[in-house]
């Protein structure tokens, strides 16, 4: 990556980020406009099937998601790099996309989706805190991953559905009154992960709950 370096780059060479050149980033597919207004679902212009279908089962959640990339091969190829093969540098790829994403939501407290401490263990790492600790976004810890499971990839859709609760609260909820809370995950499949944990923190009355991840 060739690019001129900034002032305070310069000075603070260990603020350099090593962000996505723009060979990959061509790579990548942003969430087209012909999207599902509720979840990003690329290809459909009304409210998906898998909306209409959380919204039976939480009729009181008002639910909006934003993605910033459609989930395909381009988006696979650097998430089994980073995730899967552990490389850590790729943290600070989506560094530009986060911070100005975020810039907007100053006061909203920000909650990464927590691993479990066997897969913290195993991996070294959680991800999606990761992302967001390289691009400088302040995080809470609103949640912890109680139950073990298998990492999502290795099941298909009926059995990620099927997927108890594995979530409970943290001694920091009592900050969740009144506050918007916005859960980030890498990748949004058919959305289980996400209202999970939106279903643990509705119960201490946010002003409400928006989601992000990188890809749908």
């Amino acid at each position: 990556m060739n690019r001129n370096l900034t002032i305070k780059e310069m000075l603070w060479p260990t603020t350099i980020m090593n962000q996505c050149c723009q060979r990959c980033h061509s790579r990548l597919t942003p969430t087209p406009k012909q999207s599902c207004p509720t979840c990003r679902k690329s290809g459909v212009m009304e409210k998906c099937e898998d909306c209409i279908l959380w919204q039976r089962h939480f009729p009181t959640y008002d639910f909006m998601h934003h993605a910033f990339f459609v989930y395909d091969s381009a988006f696979q190829e650097w998430l089994f790099q980073y995730k899967f093969l552990g490389d850590y540098r790729l943290r600070t790829t989506f560094t530009t996309e986060l911070k100005s994403y975020f810039k907007q939501e100053r006061h909203s407290l920000i909650c990464p989706i927590p691993l479990s401490q066997d897969r913290f263990l195993e991996r070294g790492f959680n991800q999606t805190q990761a992302l967001l600790d390289a691009a400088c976004i302040p995080t809470v810890q609103l949640l912890e991953k109680a139950i073990h499971t298998a990492p999502q990839a290795q099941k298909n859709r009926i059995e990620r559905l099927a997927v108890p609760q594995p979530f409970v609260p943290t001694n920091r909820v009592h900050l969740i009154k009144g506050k918007k809370i916005i859960l980030f995950d890498d990748v949004y499949t058919t959305g289980r992960t996400l209202f999970h944990a939106a279903d643990v923190l509705r119960q201490y009355q946010p002003a409400m709950i928006r989601t992000i991840s990188l890809a749908r």
